[in-house]
């Protein structure tokens, strides 16, 4: 772990909303070139924590640091500008665009687009052919099935130079197919450089695709693992008892015919 770098390092993180507090001086510690995972039960604190390095929220108090520099997030716009980019578990496309108008929505006359179109669409297709993320850029997206909408949003921050790249939740939609396919796109990533924080509580996607684990549990980081770790441990630590994953089941003991029909 010594020579480690860190892409994402936050320090004493609080956040409170009213009388919860939703972050409780969290530490966290993401790899260059590694996919970490967050996990946790629903309303734990992960998307909280996210959402702050992300510049939805901000922090109460605490530090953050991209690539060892010390940064100010007060929205989505000095996170991009960071090199961080989200995808969040509801899409945030216009159904009834196009994919690459999407992709480029919102960057119109910076230097993303100096180009024209035609570069925009040059450079996506290269991303998507590098990262093995195919979308058709002319189909609307309203008619693509949702693994590939959810393609589009990782083109989309791929595209404004996202270098750390936070998926909250991205199987909860899935198929189990597009899940899969989701993992390897993942890993395909990270080796090519990207960072990646992947927020779930399904403990299969999570062993099969991490590097390391964060638990959070009432807002409190409770522990780190490695992917080595059995499901129960992780099961455990995230609602702080010990859990049987085995489902145990008596015979049915079967009474009086009610109705018989031949």
């Amino acid at each position: 772990m010594t020579n480690l770098t860190w892409a994402v390092r936050m320090q004493g993180v609080n956040k409170r909303f009213g009388l919860v507090q939703a972050n409780d001086n969290v530490d966290l510690q993401v790899a260059d070139a590694s996919i970490h995972a967050v996990v946790g039960e629903n309303g734990a604190g992960k998307s909280t924590l996210m959402n702050i390095v992300y510049g939805f929220h901000r922090a109460d108090s605490g530090e953050i640091y991209v690539n060892g520099r010390r940064v100010d997030l007060g929205s989505p716009q000095d996170a991009i500008r960071a090199g961080i980019g989200m995808v969040h578990q509801h899409f945030m496309l216009v159904e009834n665009f196009t994919v690459l108008e999407n992709v480029v929505l919102g960057v119109e006359g910076g230097a993303l687009l100096a180009g024209g179109l035609a570069r925009a669409r040059r450079e996506l297709e290269k991303l998507a052919c590098d990262y093995a993320l195919a979308v058709p850029l002319d189909t609307v997206v309203s008619e693509l099935p949702v693994g590939l909408q959810q393609r589009v949003e990782i083109l989309k921050a791929l595209y404004r130079g996202a270098q750390i790249l936070i998926l909250d939740e991205p199987t909860a939609v899935l198929t189990p197919q597009e899940t899969d396919e989701l993992l390897r796109n993942m890993k395909k990533l990270k080796e090519r450089g990207t960072s990646i924080v992947f927020i779930t509580h399904k403990l299969r996607e999570v062993k099969e695709a991490a590097d390391k684990i964060t638990i959070i549990r009432r807002g409190k980081v409770v522990g780190t693992a490695s992917p080595s770790a059995s499901q129960e441990e992780l099961a455990s630590l995230m609602v702080g008892r010990p859990v049987s994953l085995d489902v145990e089941k008596k015979s049915p003991e079967l009474g009086k015919v009610m109705l018989d029909i031949k």
